[in-house]
């Protein structure tokens, strides 16, 4: 090209410089965004964490234990959602809908999610999700109000007998129904179940009021609410640090794992990115000291752990 003097050949050149600027910043800017893997970062915005179960239930107090730790560790706002109802069907259901992008995880209750997904038409398939990890578990607890006329284990065992499918126990739909026939089979009685939708925290009202004898749950919730309903037993060999002198059903299999999912084909990379969020949020001391003294035990697993986790809960429970 030919310039009539170096004034005009000066301008060209600048407007040749400023051009390549522009554009290598727009390609470094996108370098940047996709990353060195080619890869596009992730997370850039909000995650949506679904709760299936009311608010005040163990499923909202892991949400609200992790949320702090899982905003840090990815950089973004973490918002809890509650969508309850069907035992957790409902909930399981809308993240099975959900995009999966990485942008939408859930609580996840084993083996509720397995149980519960025994019923007809529920829309999702446990063995289906992408897990995340496994954050606490925690066995079954049988309760009564503290002003029950039951203060034993033997005292509730022997009225049952005398008044078979009179005393009424309320738990969380099938899951409660199913743990609580388990107990009843083990201890030679029968009661009248009374399935409860949307949680513990919809139950807890249910037994202070008195309107059922006693309710099926978890050593979490057990403890939590120790200083207004007693425990009658919990399940398993081992005893319950925030439950001392409460006796043990040891043949008594039931056992409550909480833990975090995301929809069907979310990424490896960005269920990578999740997992290890998690691992950072539950390693915080404030964390681990929340669940122990709530009557858990704390758990940490790779999405491949979380996943074989899931499997073995779905073979126990195919039949």
């Amino acid at each position: 090209m030919l310039f009539r003097n170096t004034t005009e050949r000066n301008k060209m050149l600048n407007k040749s410089s400023n051009l390549r600027k522009v554009i290598l910043g727009a390609v470094a800017g996108a370098f940047v965004a996709i990353g060195a893997t080619g890869a596009v970062a992730y997370p850039t915005k909000p995650v949506t964490f679904i709760v299936p179960y009311s608010p005040g239930g163990g499923s909202d107090q892991q949400a609200r234990r992790l949320q702090p730790g899982l905003e840090k560790a990815l950089g973004v706002k973490v918002r809890i959602v509650y969508k309850t109802g069907g035992g957790g069907a409902v909930g399981f259901s809308e993240l099975w809908r959900s995009k999966n992008d990485g942008y939408t995880i859930s609580n996840v209750v084993v083996p509720n999610i397995v149980i519960t997904a025994k019923g007809k038409d529920v829309g999702f398939d446990p063995g289906k999700f992408s897990y995340i990890g496994m954050t606490a578990r925690a066995v079954g607890a049988l309760m009564v109000p503290k002003n029950s006329r039951f203060k034993s284990l033997d005292q509730f065992v022997k009225e049952a007998k005398a008044n078979p499918g009179k005393i009424t126990v309320a738990g969380v739909g099938s899951t409660g129904k199913m743990n609580m026939a388990d107990l009843a089979g083990i201890l030679g009685i029968k009661h009248a179940y009374v399935p409860v939708s949307g949680g513990v925290g919809k139950m807890i009202p249910m037994i202070l009021g008195n309107h059922v004898d006693a309710a099926m749950t978890a050593s979490s919730h057990a403890t939590k609410h120790k200083a207004k309903l007693d425990t009658l037993a919990v399940a398993g060999p081992t005893a319950v640090a925030t439950l001392p002198g409460v006796p043990n059903v040891k043949k008594w299999g039931y056992m409550t794992t909480w833990g975090v999912m995301a929809p069907p084909g979310t990424p490896a990379d960005r269920v990578k990115v999740l997992n290890a969020a998690l691992l950072k949020a539950t390693a915080d001391p404030k964390v681990r000291s929340m669940v122990e003294k709530n009557g858990l035990s704390p758990m940490r697993q790779t999405p491949a752990e979380a996943a074989a986790y899931v499997a073995a809960a779905v073979k126990k429970h195919s039949n």
